[in-house]
């Protein structure tokens, strides 16, 4: 007992270090991607002014390419460290389901929860999930939400639309008709609830699954994508990770 208790005590001990070094480089990559649409937004307005200020805008343009380089690679350190959390960390509270026996596998940096405790069966849903660009277009979705907030004061996006310049440019462009924002308002409010507990996005369609079933993606604050396996028109879950929006009158 003393022996698993030490192992676990440097697992959390271990997880809390990556959990510090991954916000901290998330709040550095924020802190990027605003200084870049301010650059953006300045060689902009260089570019249409006197020819005696084109200087000025190349010099911009230059800081311009270093400060996205810096942050492609700082976002590639930030993906790499998130999936290494995530298939580290174990079931979160909040992951927790109404339902008996809940089950959460992480399948290639991917959460799937489900009553089955077979991980073949998870990387089975997990499969499922990816079919027809599905987990794709919601990873590119969660990018360009997440990457729009430091732009604007905090503030998440009203459409899909509104993050569209920072969704991946390698990628073919998110099919947004296939999901919906959830989660609106400001990622201020979340001051004292885990990123990880509240739904950003939701795949519109379910889709039924071999057991007969339903599932759907859901992306989280956190950037987290779970594929949630369901047997109650997913009230269960969305009951405990979706935070509903104030009623009239209330602040």
């Amino acid at each position: 007992m003393t022996s698993s208790l030490v192992i676990q005590y440097q697992a959390q001990v271990k997880l809390r270090e990556k959990d510090r070094v991954l916000r901290q480089q998330d709040r550095r990559l924020f802190e990027l991607v605003a200084e870049s649409q301010r650059l953006s937004n300045l060689v902009i307005h260089a570019d249409s002014s006197p020819a005696h200020n084109r200087p000025a805008a190349e010099d911009r343009t230059a800081e311009l390419v270093k400060l996205r380089a810096e942050a492609e690679t700082l976002r590639k350190q930030v993906d790499e460290l998130g999936k290494q959390r995530t298939q580290s960390r174990p079931p979160h509270p909040s992951h927790r389901l109404l339902w008996p026996g809940p089950n959460i596998h992480s399948v290639a940096g991917v959460s799937v929860v489900s009553d089955a405790d077979s991980e073949e069966y998870a990387k089975q849903l997990a499969q499922m999930a990816s079919e027809n660009r599905k987990l794709a277009d919601a990873r590119n979705l969660s990018r360009g939400v997440r990457w729009y907030v430091p732009a604007h004061q905090g503030e998440l996006p009203l459409t899909f639309d509104q993050a569209a310049p920072y969704f991946y440019a390698d990628q073919e462009p998110p099919r947004t008709s296939e999901f919906e924002m959830v989660f609106q308002g400001s990622r201020n409010e979340l001051t004292n609830v885990p990123e990880g507990a509240v739904i950003l996005i939701r795949e519109r369609q379910a889709w039924p699954t071999p057991r007969g079933r339903w599932a759907r993606i859901y992306v989280m604050v956190s950037g987290e994508v779970s594929v949630v396996e369901a047997n109650d028109n997913f009230q269960s879950w969305e009951a405990e990770h979706i935070i509903p929006p104030p009623s009239a009158g209330q602040q």
